[in-house]
């Protein structure tokens, strides 16, 4: 049981870090207020299409083919995917997190404010990059199943001479 936990903990970092991105879409990713009323807020998912659904249901795959699998590609993939996932949330969603854009001008007590699918959307990322990290560093190589046998090019022919 032990090695079984120890063999697939990066898979359930990924699998839970992909979680954490779906569900982020779905909050809220900036608030802005005037005094005591919210005028405007938005959700992480419509500020920019969607993107961290598909890194995270890409993702979920990926996982399962660099560890189930012993996929080398794969875990190679799902790295990307959380870089990629990182430059959305870093590159993309915080430069407007504290925008309070027209309404800061016309009223001085407009206050913009992450909420709280900002904060998802950026540790479901790093958990990622972590789970992907752990993958490609901490995982064991696959040994071969048995021994080598030979393919029709390595065998020679007795008329070869």
């Amino acid at each position: 049981m032990l090695s079984a936990a120890r063999r697939y903990w990066p898979l359930w970092l990924a699998l839970v870090a992909s979680a954490i991105l779906i569900v982020a879409e779905f909050t809220h990713l900036y608030s802005i207020r005037v005094v005591t009323v919210t005028v405007r807020s938005a959700t992480v998912g419509s500020h920019h299409g969607y993107a961290l659904a598909i890194i995270g249901a890409a993702s979920v795959v990926m996982a399962i083919g660099a560890v189930v699998g012993g996929s080398r590609p794969a875990a190679w993939a799902l790295l990307l995917l959380a870089i990629a996932a990182l430059v959305v949330a870093l590159a993309v969603d915080l430069p407007v997190v504290n925008d309070t854009g027209l309404y800061g001008r016309n009223f001085e007590q407009a206050r913009a404010k992450a909420e709280i699918g900002f904060k998802l959307e950026t540790a479901g990322a790093v958990l990622l990059l972590l789970s992907a990290v752990a993958i490609l560093v901490v995982r064991p190589a696959r040994r071969e199943a048995g021994p080598r046998r030979a393919r029709p090019a390595d065998v020679v022919s007795p008329d070869a001479g």
